[in-house]
């Protein structure tokens, strides 16, 4: 291999693969758009499953250094209160991490950034962006727009995780099949303790209303609290302060005034690609699937592609696999967990926090209950909604069936 594998994108997805990759001595070039990396907090939550795979890069142990460990996830009613509590500990017996690790994706950029800068072989590249693709049987030429101008390299191979508006899925001219939610969220954090107006609260809380659901969880920074915007309310309304109060002192029931370290609004997707390479390009993240923040899946889900295609690329660099069957291998396991697993959970999620007809709400409400209750079937839900399952089922960078038979 005389190339470097270029990867689009120093977001966490990128960075995760660019720091696997780099450990087994593949050569890597990290381009990014921006001028540096990005310090919004977004994503937060680190499912058990995550936290197993990125235990051999050694990142686990620096993560848990800087997360909150929550080990249960609540449903309430904003009318009425609790009504289902699933406690991680039911899965001990399954993983060494029986909770959600709390921490937001800026800290984690920052922790894999600052393994990256230490490590020979790996370049990290700052404004600049992906213009256009070319293969060819011997690898491909990226044509970039930078301060200087335009300028061309080459790659062995091009990995694209450069989010939802992927310039590197565009180029492939692949569909991104699914649908766009009319109304945005809104993300605000503050250091308040909300355990002040609600004591029983718990780490990681969806609470459930058929006009504004709410989802209310703690990172070490803060307190975050995410609702909708409806479609017909302006951005400038919507960010208004003294709306954003109103929200707040409503939720919690209370005059008091918080002090906002965070604010930001964005719009929800649920769409996946309908492929996840071509040839020597290939999509992991945000540009290959996208979905709600409704089960804090969508960054979990894009590791577990940065990990299993790590794997894969590090077996056919040292001569022990095809490129081909591997590639295929990933697109087709990859695009099955995104559908089956992530998209699924996402949307029943979503189901039992905005459902509008008031017998159908409490029927969905009993059900999760009656899951949280009894130790078997809560077990079975925990698996699944930390993606455990998933890689049991699906596999992380297992060989392509025919390699293994």
């Amino acid at each position: 291999m005389t190339l470097p594998v270029i990867v689009v994108g120093a977001g966490p997805v990128g960075l995760t693969v660019a720091d696997i990759l780099s450990m087994q001595g593949t050569p890597v070039i990290v381009l990014e758009k921006s001028a540096s990396l990005s310090k919004e907090w977004r994503a937060s939550t680190f499912h058990s499953a995550t936290m197993e795979l990125l235990e051999p890069s050694g990142i686990a142990d620096e993560l848990m250094k800087l997360g909150l460990v929550a080990d249960k996830v609540q449903y309430r009613d904003r009318t009425t209160g609790l009504f289902a509590e699933f406690d991680c500990n039911v899965i001990a017996d399954e993983t060494k991490y029986p909770f959600r690790l709390q921490c937001p994706q800026s800290t984690y950029v920052r922790l894999v950034n600052d393994r990256l800068q230490t490590r020979e072989g790996v370049e990290i590249r700052y404004r600049c962006e992906v213009v256009r693709l070319e293969q060819d049987q011997h690898g491909v030429t990226v044509t970039l727009k930078t301060p200087d101008g335009q300028e061309q390299i080459r790659a062995e191979l091009v990995l694209g995780a450069d989010g939802a508006r992927s310039t590197v899925r565009k180029e492939l001219g692949f569909k991104f099949e699914g649908y766009t939610l009319e109304q945005r969220f809104l993300l605000v954090g503050t250091p308040v303790d909300f355990r002040k107006y609600i004591p029983d609260l718990s780490y990681v809380n969806y609470i459930a209303d058929p006009e504004e659901f709410l989802f209310i969880l703690r990172v070490p920074e803060a307190w975050r609290f995410l609702y909708p915007v409806p479609a017909d309310l302006s951005e400038e309304v919507a960010l208004d302060p003294d709306r954003i109060q109103r929200q707040l002192q409503k939720a919690l029931h209370t005059t008091d005034h918080f002090p906002i370290i965070e604010r930001m609004i964005y719009r929800v997707h649920q769409r996946v690609s309908e492929k996840f390479y071509d040839d020597r390009v290939i999509l992991l993240g945000d540009a290959a699937h996208v979905n709600s923040p409704m089960g804090g899946l969508g960054l979990n889900s894009g590791i577990h592609d940065a990990v299993d295609l790590s794997r894969r690329l590090i077996r056919v660099f040292a001569g022990d696999g095809d490129l081909h069957d591997e590639l295929e291998t990933y697109s087709k396991v990859r695009r099955e967990v995104a559908l089956a697993y992530v998209r699924q959970i996402t949307e029943r999620n979503t189901s039992v926090l905005t459902e509008q007809d008031a017998q159908k709400r409490l029927q969905l409400q009993a059900e999760l209950a009656a899951e949280a209750n009894d130790p078997v079937r809560a077990k079975q839900w925990l698996l699944r909604a930390t993606l455990i399952s998933s890689v049991r089922e699906q596999g992380i960078g297992e060989r392509p069936p025919a390699v293994r038979s």
